[in-house]
Parts: structure tokens; sequence; C-alpha cells
């Protein structure tokens, strides 16, 4: 039986490029970048002075920070001054405050995109810090090849989320079919937490190790012990969080070939300078990296690497009684952090959730990540208890289950959740994504899946072709299914992802090296365009109006206490005097307490806690 033709709908080449069609949309102007004095004289491009003067169309971003290009205008000022602040404090010869404000910089934009995604003004501070204070450039160690010793830095590892199983399974693959290879990582940042035990299990199947910094170090001594901690290794790969200084501290001479696995491409990055080679996920990634990164380094493209452990014969009602759901329902599954499920540009995945309840009486959304009370607090009432959150599952052969109970699979909507996208069609599930014509760097663009099915353009097309393949006899479905795990099997598993992506990547890694960017003067970008769009960025903001500054300091970690008593004076007008009428007057208080409360002890801090509770009756 041939598929419909919805099924068969594949991917097309395109005419423009996603950020082509962004220009043809509307989603930013091409303003020419200024140029900008640094602070060793040459003429650097600096993307805040851009976002400062474009004529941006205001976008609704959310409830409560009001629009979309003036929150970025706010939030670009923000990193100036922070920026400002640092070059400030360096100045001075302080230069651990001057990385808090780096850190907080970079964290401010990671967190609420300010317009632009790489600062070659702040790399370039961090790199003379770490230059003068960690000793003189080394000497140039001609590159290894083939490599054979590989260095993973990561910020931090944890059970969940993307970062750490991709690193496992990178690892895996090549023990498999590099055996001669060995990999090791090093963990900045863990603080004594456990390391996840798949990291610790790939490390050993190479005969490598798991370098953990100990806590309580400064950032120079921090990224001192990581320079020293990384001379043994042919190839340094990045995996680390956005907002992290140290490899631009550590790394300022390029003392071995750099390459960045650019899982949060689609936001602000640290690390850019010292990397030879951008590797991103897809073909957004690449176009990404080319128009707003670092021209000098080059750009490939290396997909997610997966496992591929054989598909468990499917028993849909053993899987389904073990997890105490119907067992004659229709099962559509999803799974992603709540944050990926913000409505956003008019797509609202609890519309999507009532109108299958409402087409499909057999219908149950099992919902992964989500809670009973965020993001959809009643959305499981209203739909007669078969909208099912059930929380963060972390045991891997509890979520296998979920995917064996499973019918079809929702990614994560409006912005896409790569990892479990790709898990679930390897598991041979047919899955539906969205392409959000308005926010097409937040879906997952990848080329194996788009070679079965393109994702759906309108919430409308997502819900009717979801409604078309549960009426469809279950042979049918797994026939879908089957196209798509075997297009993920011939691009993210085993030797045919090493062979076809893995391979290149390195090899471009290994040819000659060009000149660091600051021995150009006459650097310039003159591509740069802004994206009002991008304004909510893929994170959660929803810190009431006039108080970004308070959560940013609030939520960041590792900040200096002068950072943070600037932030409490720049809160105290939008925390007491707001005239915004937006009645979050109580929120603005309790982000301002929190902010204070983080300079305290913790004795003094508990305390303000339980006061807090008792006057406004809180549980």
């Amino acid at each position: 039986m041939q598929p419909s033709n919805s099924a068969s709908r594949t991917f097309l080449p395109r005419a423009q490029s996603p950020l082509q069609n962004w220009r043809r949309i509307g989603y930013g102007r091409s303003p020419t970048a200024d140029s900008s004095d640094s602070s060793d004289g040459s003429n650097t491009w600096s993307g805040l002075e851009v976002v400062r003067q474009q004529n941006t169309t205001e976008y609704p971003v959310s409830g409560y920070m009001g629009t979309t290009a003036s929150f970025q205008r706010q939030v670009a000022n923000e990193f100036s001054r922070a920026l400002s602040r640092a070059q400030k404090a360096a100045a001075k010869d302080d230069p651990e405050l001057a990385v808090g404000w780096c850190r907080y910089a970079a964290s401010l934009a990671w967190g609420a995109n300010p317009g632009f995604f790489y600062s070659h003004e702040l790399e370039q501070l961090l790199a003379e810090i770490g230059r003068e204070y960690l000793g003189t450039p080394s000497a140039q160690v001609p590159p290894v090849a083939p490599p054979r010793r590989f260095l993973h830095v990561m910020s931090s590892a944890f059970e969940t989320g993307g970062s750490t199983p991709a690193i496992s399974r990178w690892i895996d693959t090549c023990a498999q079919h590099a055996p001669s290879e060995l990999h090791s990582i090093l963990i900045s940042m863990q603080n004594n937490a456990p390391v996840p035990a798949c990291l610790c299990s790939a490390v050993r199947s190479t005969g490598g190790q798991i370098i953990e910094l100990p806590s309580g170090l400064s950032w120079l001594q921090m990224a001192a012990e990581m320079r020293s901690r990384s001379w043994e290794f042919d190839i340094i790969v990045l995996h680390i969080y956005p907002n992290d200084p140290l490899p631009n501290l550590a790394y300022f001479d390029r003392p071995r070939p750099v390459l960045f696995f650019r899982h949060s491409g689609h936001a602000f990055n640290l690390g850019l300078d010292v990397a030879q080679v951008y590797a991103e996920l897809d073909p957004v990634g690449c176009e990404m990296s080319a128009q707003f990164c670092a021209k000098e380094a080059r750009t490939v493209m290396l997909p997610l690497p997966l496992i591929d452990e054989g598909q468990t014969p499917c028993d849909k009602k053993d899987a389904r009684k073990k997890l105490g759901l119907p067992v004659d329902a229709l099962i559509a599954l999803t799974v992603g952090w709540p944050y990926k499920f913000t409505p956003m540009a008019g797509y609202n995945f609890a519309e999507v959730v009532q109108s299958l309840c409402e087409a499909n009486s057999r219908v149950h959304i099992v919902a992964v990540g989500l809670s009973e009370s965020k993001p959809f607090p009643g959305l499981g009432q209203s739909t007669g208890g078969r909208f099912l959150p059930v929380g963060v599952v972390e045991d891997r052969q509890i979520l296998g289950l979920y995917y064996r109970a499973a019918d079809i699979y929702l990614d994560a909507y409006p912005c896409g959740s790569g990892t479990a996208v790709l898990d679930a069609a390897l598991q041979g599930l047919p899955v539906q994504r969205l392409f959000n014509p308005d926010q097409c760097i937040l879906w997952c663009d990848y080329p194996a899946l788009d070679s079965v099915m393109r994702g759906a353009t309108t919430q409308d097309e997502f819900v009717a072709e979801l409604l078309e393949w549960l009426e469809w006899p279950e042979k049918r479905r797994l026939e879908l299914g089957s196209r798509f795990r075997n297009a993920v099997l011939q691009d993210h598993c085993g030797a045919s992802w090493k062979s076809k992506w893995l391979d290149p990547a390195l090899d471009t890694l290994m040819l000659s090296g060009r000149d660091s960017i600051a021995s150009h003067p006459n650097y310039r970008r003159e591509d740069y365009f802004g994206f009002p769009g991008l304004g909510k960025a893929w994170r959660e903001v929803d810190w009431p109006a006039g108080m970004f500054i308070a959560g940013a300091i609030h939520s960041t970690d590792h900040i200096p206490r002068p950072i943070r008593i600037s932030g409490v004076f720049r809160a105290i007008k939008p925390a007491f005097f707001s005239t915004s009428g937006d009645g979050m007057r109580r929120e603005r208080l309790h982000m301002f307490g929190l902010l204070v409360a983080s300079l305290m002890p913790n004795q003094i801090r508990n305390a303000m806690r339980w006061m807090w509770r008792a006057i406004f009756k809180n549980p």
C-alpha cells in the first residue's frame, strides 16, 4: 500500500537557505556592522552597536517582558555594560572580577538572546587575561595525523540532557570502530557531583580517564589546570556550556587543535575564537556559523551520534501494562524539557493536545519531561485525563518502555528536541516535527529525517497528519517508522556515522591552520543582520518587566560579590518603583529578595525565605 501524500511528503531542496528565508519574511534587516576599537588598537567587529541601532519590528515574546525587539535592546545594553566593566576590571589588574563580568555577560546572552551570537571583543579580553596570567604562548606542535589521543572538555555532566549521551555515544562508537584511539574527558565544574556512569564506562573502554578539576578553585586556577592537563593529547574537543569562559582562558594560543562540537549552535556561545573547526549538528547550524561566528574557523556538519542497540520486540501491551497506560489506546509520545513547549508565534502545544483529544476519543498523549503543574496546569483535567505528563524519566529502561508503548512520536513543540526525536526515530516510531518558519533555528533540521518527511509548517498541518497516522492500520505506521529508522542508521550510527561525518571533520581539523583573528587588523563582519525573533531565545524568559538583570545575576553561578551588589542597585528602581502596571509587583519584589539573599550566608538566606513564606502565606 502506498503512503498518502502527507506521509510521503519528502524534503525538497530549498530554493533559499533558512537564513535567506529570514531576510525574506522580515525577521531581520541587514545593517552594516560598525567597527569598534579593541584594547589592542585593531578594528574588530562588534554586534552591540548593530543591535542598538537596528530599527526592527516589534514581536511579542512573553506576558511579562513586552516585545522582542525592545527586550533585545535591553539585553544588548546590559551585555555592553558588563563587557565594559570587565575591561575596566582587567585594566585595574583584577582578572578574577573581569572573568566574572565576562561570565555574567555570556550567561545573559545565552539565556535571553540579545540579537547576536558571538562577541569577538569578549573572547579577546579573555584571551588577553589568559596570555598575561597563564604564561607565554606555547610552541606550536605539528598536528598528529591520524590523531590518537582525544580530550573531550565539558563544563559539567548530568544524567539528563543531550550533551552527556552524545559524548558517551561518540566515544563508544570510536571504541568499537577505532580501537587504537584513547578518549579522555575533562570536566571543569562538576563540583563533586557524581559523573554519569555512561561517561565513565565509555572512557574506560578506550583506556582513557575522567579528569575532574577540584572545586573551590578560582577562574585562573581552573584555566591553568585545564591547560596543563591538555598537553598530553592530540586533539581537544569542546562540549562546553555557552557561558563557559575557561577554554578562552586556557587555550588562548591554541596549544592543540580544537574542534568545537556546537550542541548549542542556536544560542550565543563563548569558545569560538579558540576553535579551528566548528562541528554543527545540522545545515541551519552550519549557516549560523558562517553568518555569525568567527570567519576564520572552518565549519563542518557532524550530526549527533547514536548507538543502535537493536529494536526490542515491540510488545506494546506488555510495555503499557508495566507503565499503567491503557492497553487499547492510541498513544502519542513526546519528550522534552518544559521550556521547549513554551507557546510562541501562534504555536501552542496545549491546543495541539486539545485538538487531538477532541478529534479521536482513543488518543492519549504521554509527555516525558513535563509535570502536571508546568507548563500546562489543568490540561490533563480538561482532556479527561488523556494528557499524561509523567515528569523527568532518568531510568533508560523505563524510558525505553515509553517508546515501545507509543504508536507515534511528537517532537517537542514548538522548539524541537534533537536527541529525543532521533531516539524515537531509531526506535522505529513515525516522528512528527514542526518547521516553524518564524524560528527555524529551533527546529530539528536533520537531513536523515528530512529525507523521509519534512516537518509540518502550520499547527493545523501538524495536527492533521498526526490524526491521519493514528487512523492507519498499525502495519502502515510501522512501515513509516521503519523508513525513519533506516535513515537515522545511515547518518547517525556506528561505522557509517564515523566514516561519513567524523573522519572528514577530523581531516578538516588537521589541515594547516590559519593566522589568528587578532593578527588581521581589518577584520570585520559585513554580513550581520539582527533577529528580533530571537529575543526569547531558547529558554523560558518569565522574569517580570525590568527585572531581567536581577534574574540573570541570581541564576548564574560563580558570580563575584561586586557583580551581585551592582545588580542589587540596578534592580531597586524596577522592584520598588515600577509603573509598568503589569500586576507583577509581588514577583519583582520576590526576585529582588532572591538577589539580595544571594549575598548573604546560607543561614540568613534561609531565614529570609521563611519570612517571605510567612508574609505571603506560601507553602
